[in-house]
């Protein structure tokens, strides 16, 4: 799940956004078209807002193209408000990689109908982008590609909390039971015609998070590992977990990052180190207040966030700004530094 993008409607995350974003080249805002990257001719962006059902729900859509990579991103919300949530799905030389929401299955299947999908390869279980991989697989009669951990969370529809059913709605199941071929291949390359996808473990968001690197075209299709500049966490994501998978990435050579929310088209890496030191901000300013025998509230105030009770509430206590702090606190047996 897309924590980071969730509450994208809270007006305390707003704000904070605003106030802290970092500015770092090639990031594509919602309103501005990407930057070419090192492999592409300029990428074409188009995006569209369609009211739906008596003008209440509400599908978004948007497509992009960066050299051979073709991205389609799929919203939806039941009501105008709070706004929907987006993912992107990327496909390339017969590969797709992510597959959408449920709620988003018909305009999924309507856009990759004509494509020649021969396999399809998941970042993680989460319904927003797992949801779609069954009805896909039968589309085009191709595999389903992920971790060993992956295949076990789809093979059948999981429990999910009252605000990822207004957004995303459960995933359909995807195993062998439903006529459909999963193969826990993971972290076995991943190969197209003319590529080679390396699946790389990326804990910190779900147990199960895989980002795939192209090396020799600078590609990483990151699912939900990068997103941005996280203001919010939920529950179980553990900081230290996420800071020791991107800097393991940045170990690797790689341009572009394809995020399952927010594509960076140029100078991936600078933006995977905006984000380390976003959070390493984070952990140190936790435990020095933690040293000080500072409350969480006030280590939050400090650092210049504040919680967002409305989002708390809305999202049944699963997500909230505090958690950063938490997991700075309370994470480090399980991911130090």
């Amino acid at each position: 799940m897309r924590l980071q993008q969730y509450l994208a409607f809270s007006p305390a995350v707003q704000a904070a956004n605003r106030h802290h974003a970092p500015a770092v080249p090639g990031y594509l805002p919602r309103n501005d078209g990407p930057a070419p990257g090192r492999h592409a001719e300029p990428a074409l962006v188009i995006r569209s807002t369609r009211p739906f059902a008596l003008a209440l729900a509400t599908h978004v859509s948007s497509s992009l193209r960066h050299g051979p990579v073709e991205g389609h991103q799929f919203g939806y919300a039941r009501l105008p408000w709070p706004r929907p949530i987006p993912v992107w799905t990327y496909y390339v030389d017969g590969l797709l990689i992510d597959t959408g929401s449920r709620y988003t299955q018909r305009a999924v299947l309507a856009t990759y109908e004509r494509h020649q999908i021969e396999q399809i390869a998941l970042t993680h279980f989460h319904e927003d982008h797992a949801a779609n991989a069954a009805a896909l697989a039968r589309q085009h009669g191709c595999p389903v590609r992920c971790g060993l951990l992956t295949a076990e969370r789809i093979a059948y529809p999981y429990h999910l909390l009252p605000y990822e059913r207004y957004w995303f709605g459960p995933i359909e199941a995807c195993s062998a039971a439903v006529g459909v071929e999963v193969l826990a291949t993971y972290p076995a390359p991943v190969e197209t015609a003319h590529y080679r996808f390396l699946p790389i473990p990326t804990l910190g968001h779900s147990d199960d998070h895989h980002v795939l690197l192209e090396p020799n075209e600078g590609w990483l299709f990151s699912g939900d590992f990068y997103v941005g500049n996280l203001r919010v966490f939920r529950r179980g994501e553990n900081i230290y977990q996420q800071l020791e998978a991107a800097r393991h990435l940045l170990t690797y050579d790689f341009d572009t990052l394809f995020c399952g929310h927010r594509p960076v088209l140029k100078h991936a890496k600078t933006a995977i180190q905006a984000k380390i030191d976003h959070l390493q901000r984070i952990v140190d300013q936790s435990l020095e207040g933690q040293r000080r025998g500072l409350s969480e509230a006030i280590i939050l105030r400090r650092i210049g966030l504040r919680e967002d009770w409305f989002m708390r509430a809305f999202t049944s206590n699963d997500v909230a700004v505090t958690y950063l702090i938490r997991s700075a606190l309370h994470d480090r047996a399980n991911g130090a530094d």
